[in-house]
């Protein structure tokens, strides 16, 4: 394979990782601030401890696409030599 084309595989590769890291992001603070706003509905007087495991739901899912951004970043810029 040429160069130009191995190239042109990693930034297709690339892109693909982060567009699909932005969108579980996106479907997991979702998921995690549905189930908030449900417990609270059931229960408002622990609405103080469900915040702060929301929150902490919430920090986990947003490490995903920075840790695939990473990825992404070694993978453009070695072209995959680790």
């Amino acid at each position: 394979m040429s160069q130009v084309m191995v190239q042109a595989l990693f930034d297709i590769a690339v892109a693909l990782l982060l567009g699909l890291a932005a969108v579980g992001s996106g479907v997991g603070d979702g998921l995690v601030m549905s189930k908030y706003v449900e417990g609270v509905a059931r229960q408002p007087e622990a609405r103080g401890s469900i915040f702060a495991s929301a929150l902490l739901g919430v920090a986990l899912v947003e490490a995903f696409p920075v840790i695939a951004l990473a990825f992404g970043i070694i993978i453009l810029f070695t072209q995959g030599v680790l």
